[in-house]
C-alpha cells in the first residue's frame, strides 16, 4: 500500500515537472518573440533593407585592360639643383640712326591763263599790221605766233618786272603741234635785253584765230654764251 501511494506521488511530481518544463519554455519562447519584435522595430536606418542600385558595366579594349594593369612608371628625380641659374643680361643693342628727313624740294608750278588777251591785242590800231601780217604764215606758223603773242600778254601780267619783247618757241627743243595745241617745252623769250628760258601750252580756236587756254612756265636768264647757237639776237 505504501508502495502504490509513493508510486502515486512520485507519478504526480512527475507530470507536475512536465507541466512546469512545457509552461517554461512557452513563456521564454513568447517573450524572445516579443524581444525580437521590439528591437526590429527600434533598429537604425542604415540596418533596415536599402533597395538594390545597377551597376553600371562599361566594356574597354585590350589594350585599355593592360594600361590599367599595368604597373606606374617611376618618375626620375631631378638631379640638377632647384635654385634658378643667375640670368646673363643681354648686351645693349645699338640705337637704329636717325632719321633724316629730306627737304622736300618745291617744284615750280606752271601758271594758267584765267583771261585771254590776243583779241585786244589783236583789235588795238596800233597792231593793224600785225594783224593783217598773219595770214602771210602757213597755218603751222600762224598757230605758233599767235600763242606766242598771247604768251608774251599772260607773262606781263604774271610779272610786272617783266617786258616780252619776243618769243622764241624753237630756241631749245622744236614745238609740237597736235590738233589745236601748241607745246613748247624748249621756248625762250627776251625781256628788257635779257633772254629766259620758257615752256608753255596753248590752245586755240581755228574759226577765230584766239586762244582758248594757256598754262606757261618763265625759267630762270640763259646766259649770254648760248644766245647765238640757240637764234636768241640781242635785237
Amino acid at each position: 500500500m505504501h508502495a502504490l501511494q509513493a508510486d502515486r506521488n512520485s507519478y504526480v511530481i512527475a507530470g507536475s515537472n512536465k507541466t512546469y518544463t512545457l509552461v517554461f519554455a512557452s513563456s521564454l519562447m513568447v517573450h524572445l518573440f516579443a524581444y525580437w519584435v521590439l528591437a526590429m522595430s527600434h533598429l537604425p536606418r542604415s540596418f533596415r533593407g536599402s533597395p538594390v542600385k545597377s551597376i553600371g558595366v562599361e566594356l574597354i579594349g585590350t589594350a585599355q585592360f593592360e594600361q590599367l594593369i599595368a604597373p606606374p612608371i617611376p618618375q626620375e628625380t631631378p638631379t640638377a639643383s632647384l635654385s634658378s641659374a643667375p640670368l646673363e643680361q643681354a648686351a645693349p643693342q645699338p640705337l637704329p640712326p636717325p632719321v633724316v628727313r629730306e627737304e622736300v624740294i618745291q617744284t615750280p608750278q606752271p601758271v594758267v591763263a584765267q583771261h585771254f588777251q590776243l583779241g585786244r591785242l589783236l583789235d588795238a590800231p596800233e597792231n593793224k599790221e600785225l594783224k593783217e601780217s598773219l595770214v602771210l604764215f602757213d597755218p603751222s606758223d600762224q598757230r605758233e605766233q599767235l600763242c606766242n603773242l598771247e604768251v608774251m600778254e599772260q607773262i606781263q601780267l604774271w610779272n610786272e618786272s617783266f617786258n616780252p619783247e619776243r618769243v622764241v618757241a624753237f630756241a631749245y627743243k622744236d614745238p609740237v603741234v597736235f590738233g589745236n595745241s601748241v607745246s613748247a617745252d624748249g621756248a625762250a623769250f627776251r625781256s628788257k635785253g635779257d633772254w629766259y628760258h620758257l615752256t608753255y601750252k596753248c590752245t586755240y580756236n581755228p574759226t577765230t584765230n584766239l586762244v582758248t587756254a594757256l598754262e606757261f612756265l618763265a625759267g630762270d636768264a640763259i646766259a649770254r654764251s648760248e644766245w647765238e647757237d640757240h637764234f636768241l639776237f640781242e635785237e
